[in-house]
């Protein structure tokens, strides 16, 4: 899982794993269908799952992560332990 806080930062990290062909899902406040990015990522057809710190909130239960990456940690905690 790559969290962060800017949408711009998630559109440049989607850039770069385009070039390097790396499979991705994405979840953002412009997310509209927020289950099949979730079932993409727990089903293992990608390995990396890119979203916003706002769209993640609370209610996601990715058990199929085994490494967290807070790209840009807010400068909450409590926001960021979300």
């Amino acid at each position: 899982l790559l969290f962060s806080q800017f949408t711009s930062m998630l559109t440049l990290i989607e850039e770069e794993l385009k070039k390097r062909k790396i499979a991705y899902a994405l979840l953002t406040g412009q997310t509209r269908d927020r289950r099949t990015p979730v079932k993409e990522f727990q089903g293992g057809k990608v390995p990396l799952f890119l979203i916003s710190l706002k769209a993640g909130g609370t209610g996601l239960n990715l058990t199929a992560a085994d490494t967290v990456i807070h790209f840009d940690p807010w400068w909450n905690p409590a926001v960021e332990n979300q």
